[in-house]
């Protein structure tokens, strides 16, 4: 980002004094405003209008190097993939002064099969630096490979080196190259190795599971489809594949140049991605986009880095372009999240919807549920736990205990406390040392005062397992004042607060437990800050009250005296 103050040195020389200002030509003062519009667009992470102002800047200022590169960077931050090869090329004749715009356009002429334009791209470009000449070599033998040079592009492969985190990727790269170049025996040995040695196991089985099938031995296929699974059952994309070879339907056919050209970049540039979060590794997932736009895996790549960068807007984008396949249930899943995190609740639960009634996916049942309990909607939302939990069952899958946990916590939510109670009860027999499980059970239990013994118990436990969990503090907390232990209850409320200061529940029980010790004046200040916390109607009433009067009465509960029976019993 530091590279987008070396604007155009007259930009620079009009910021010096007032007087040059008003003597400006008018395009170069409109110039300067869009640039400014860029810069700000891009501090407050709107990219599209970033990319859009970059090149009206370069519009009225045609030529400039530094304009140049900068409309291109934005204009392949938001997708502008069209517009970018234009800009990049136009920055490749000018020095390609961010070291990315030479491989953009390489990865555009290998897209188009002008393979001898690709070379001289990559051969005329700057000094790349480690990451980018990888980039640079794995993408030159490509082109030569798919302008005839077989001998030459598999010579390079041979002798590829690579630093650090790179040199991993290396073995199946060659091993497609040897694919592509009908060297079969060598490709197998290699795509062997690469299965072995890939940081990236499933698209090393994939690969390699193609080549198999359509060498037309699906049997050492499935094999390998089923080894894979045995570590990762639920992986969607090598199921299908196993699913396809067990049905004996035809393979996919070979990818083209192009294609394998993403695959032997997708692995570095994923590392990237995982490693840093910038808009670095955007631009380097927008180069494979280019190679080839119809793979899902990139696309969901860029959606989940698109996300973590604080572009969310661009990221749906991406996860709604994912083709029809194995993977497009997963990304409708993450849209949907991402929707929903975006505040954008309503459409989220349509699609939720519409998504689980369309596949049938566990998943996406669970996201339905999900999102019905965050909005008051249990009664559905708890049908269809249930219904999660029952065909989980019928289908001989382990339990899982968050599907009891949030039907409880949705029982719990719509004060049905003799079902949620029970609800609880079953989760915490899936998962005996759930720290959510034992706290919310053992909260519920607090306060409605019975079994206090076996609560404390729990929520002591839970403290213990999460000791940094704020929700988790406080109900240890409460259960020391329902049990009359003033001071203990302010030492972990006031650890609570701290944790989590801006829960409402917390401040009010702190506030409660400072009255019982004398410490009236921080009570009320705890109880007027509640206020500002967005409490329940419930516990507004009851801060209201107590500022007026102070805590009602006595809320302790002799632990000799206690009752020890269930919530919902007579």
């Amino acid at each position: 980002m530091i590279k987008i103050l070396r604007v155009l040195p007259l930009f620079l020389a009009v910021l010096a004094t007032a007087s040059c200002a008003t003597t400006m030509p008018e395009d170069e003062a409109t110039a300067y405003g869009a640039f400014l519009a860029a810069r700000h667009a891009g501090v407050n992470r709107d990219a599209q209008v970033a990319a859009d102002f970059y090149a009206e800047a370069l519009r009225l200022m045609p030529g400039d190097a530094i304009l140049t590169d900068r409309a291109f960077i934005t204009g392949i931050l938001a997708g502008e993939m069209d517009r970018a090869v234009g800009l990049a090329a136009a920055s490749s004749a000018s020095g390609d002064p961010s070291r990315l715009a030479s491989l953009y356009l390489a990865a555009d002429q290998i897209h188009a099969r002008r393979y001898a334009q690709a070379l001289d791209t990559l051969h005329d470009a700057p000094d790349y630096g480690p990451f980018n000449t990888f980039l640079a070599q794995i993408w030159s033998q490509w082109a030569l490979l798919g302008g005839g040079a077989v001998d030459e592009a598999l010579a390079g492969a041979e002798d590829l080196t690579a630093p650090g985190f790179l040199s991993p990727f290396i073995p199946i790269h060659r091993a497609m190259l040897f694919d592509a170049a009908n060297r079969f025996e060598e490709a197998d040995g290699a795509y062997q190795s690469a299965v072995f040695a890939s940081p990236f196991p499933r698209m090393a089985t994939e690969l390699y599971g193609n080549f198999l099938e359509r060498q037309r031995r699906p049997d050492d296929a499935a094999a390998l489809y089923n080894a894979y699974l045995e570590g990762d059952a639920q992986d969607a994309s090598v199921r299908a594949a196993l699913e396809r070879v067990s049905a004996g339907r035809r393979p996919p056919s070979r990818p083209t140049i192009a294609q394998y050209a993403a695959r032997s970049a997708f692995g570095p540039a994923a590392s990237l991605a995982a490693q840093a979060d910038m808009d670095l590794s955007v631009i380097y997932l927008r180069m494979l986009q280019r190679l080839d736009p119809a793979d899902a895996s990139i696309r969901i790549m860029l959606g989940e880095t698109l996300q973590r960068i604080n572009l969310p807007e661009l990221a749906l984008v991406e996860y709604a372009a994912v083709p029809d396949g194995p993977l497009k249930t997963a990304a409708e899943i993450d849209r949907i999240w991402l929707m929903a995190r975006l505040g954008d609740l309503e459409p989220a639960t349509l699609a939720a919807r519409q998504l689980s009634q369309r596949t049938g996916d566990t998943e996406a049942r669970l996201i339905q549920a999900d999102l019905l309990r965050v909005q008051g909607h249990c009664d559905e939302a708890v049908e269809l736990y249930h219904g999660v939990i029952v065909d989980r069952h019928a289908a001989g899958q382990p339990d899982d205990w968050r599907h009891y946990y949030f039907r409880a916590a949705c029982l719990y939510d719509a004060a049905d406390w003799r079902q949620a109670e029970a609800a609880y009860l079953e989760a915490l027999e899936v998962a005996p040392r759930e720290p959510q499980i034992l706290n919310d059970l053992g909260y519920l239990w607090i306060d409605h005062g019975v079994n206090i013994s076996r609560a404390f118990d729990m929520v002591s436990q839970a403290a213990e397992l999460e000791p940094e969990q704020g929700n988790i503090v406080d109900s240890l907390g409460w259960a020391h004042y329902r049990l009359g232990q003033y001071e203990a209850a302010v030492v972990e409320l006031e650890r609570a607060a701290a944790l989590d200061p801006g829960n409402a529940t917390i401040n009010y029980h702190l506030g409660d437990a400072y009255w019982q010790v004398g410490r009236q004046l921080e009570a009320g200040f705890q109880w007027r800050r509640t206020l500002d916390l967005e409490p329940d109607e419930t516990e507004r009433a009851g801060i209201e009250l107590r500022l007026q009067s102070g805590v009602p009465a006595d809320e302790s509960i002799p632990i000799e005296v206690e009752a020890e029976v269930e919530v919902g019993a007579p």
